[in-house]
């Protein structure tokens, strides 16, 4: 073959080797590799915190003022503090010792508030002559008797002259701001205890305000010293204030209880009721037995059975012996 004719032909393929060269050349544009790194932007990785996060915080905000009501029932105060405090002592007698409902719960109050106003003079001696006895639960149980009032008036919901009833709250209104008054008095003077006048003052409502004049009556009544240092509050008027306030526990029904002949009671509330008097049966007992060392024979002119209506007899004076004839 001629030479010229040679070169010719290894010509051609250098030419194509050259076109071939400049393909992959013209392919890796800067473009490809640009649009990855376009990808990279920071407008994802900022929506996030571009997206406002307080509106979470907002919500919880707004269901508070909604839970407002639920705080004050849950800080109950006067007989219904003291259903929920005895209700779950209440709950663990076995139900074979459970006894049958025959009981006036305003007056097992009243006789459980005579009782502790003459024992609570011997304290110490009641401690020391019978230490077997639960002396903390003795002297409580007019409130366990309180708590079986609340429990009786969800049941019953008994329903009086509210006229009648209205005229004796604003006598009970009158007394509790006179008692209150001078208990807060005394007690910056250090004869009360601060703790025992807040947590009357604590208490609103009608029922509380009852409750308010029958534990104000027990403070002074308990406390010999209250009543030589001042001479506003008389032995007349402890003697009403505990008077209108157990008349008046009969009388009010507490808040939800069920109006007479609307429905028939529920038993749930009846059971809690008839336990919460067993307690108080069970444990007057100890009362009573305090009573009964400390007076013998005499034991029911000073603490009287829990369901007496006999007033407290007193001693008449002995005869005169008849003269020598």
């Amino acid at each position: 073959m001629p030479t010229s004719a040679r070169s010719r032909v290894s010509a051609k393929p250098a030419a194509k080797k050259t076109a071939a060269a400049k393909t992959p050349a013209a392919a890796k544009k800067p473009a490809p590799a640009k649009t990855p790194a376009a990808a990279k932007k920071p407008a994802p990785a900022k929506k996030p915190v571009v997206a406002k996060k307080p509106v979470p915080a907002k919500t919880p905000a707004a269901i508070v003022p909604k839970e407002g009501p639920v705080g004050p029932k849950a800080a109950a105060v006067g007989s219904e503090a003291a259903y929920q405090r005895y209700l779950p002592l209440a709950q663990k007698i076995p139900a074979s010792e459970v006894l049958s409902y025959r009981l006036d719960p305003v007056l097992a109050h009243h006789n459980a508030q005579l009782a502790l106003a003459a024992l609570s003079p011997h304290k110490d001696a009641l401690k020391k002559a019978l230490p077997l006895l639960d002396h903390s639960a003795l002297f409580d149980v007019a409130e366990l008797a309180q708590a079986v009032v609340f429990a009786d008036l969800s049941v019953e919901g008994k329903v009086r002259s509210l006229g009648e009833t209205r005229t004796l709250l604003t006598e009970a209104s009158q007394l509790r701001a006179l008692l209150l008054g001078m208990a807060e008095t005394l007690a910056s003077a250090g004869i009360f205890a601060a703790a025992a006048v807040d947590k009357i003052r604590a208490g609103r409502g009608p029922i509380d305000q009852a409750s308010d004049c029958i534990e104000l009556a027990a403070l002074f009544g308990k406390t010999p010293l209250a009543m030589k240092e001042q001479r506003l509050v008389r032995t007349e008027h402890i003697e009403r204030a505990s008077e209108l306030g157990t008349l008046l526990l009969g009388r009010l029904t507490p808040g939800g209880g069920r109006k007479k002949g609307t429905e028939r009671p529920d038993a749930q509330e009846v059971a809690a009721r008839d336990r919460l008097a067993t307690l108080l049966w069970q444990r007057y007992r100890d009362v009573r037995r305090a009573g009964f060392y400390l007076w013998g024979d005499e034991l029911d002119d000073r603490v009287p059975p829990l369901q007496s209506r006999q007033l407290p007899r007193t001693k008449k004076p002995a005869a005169p012996a008849p003269t020598p004839a």
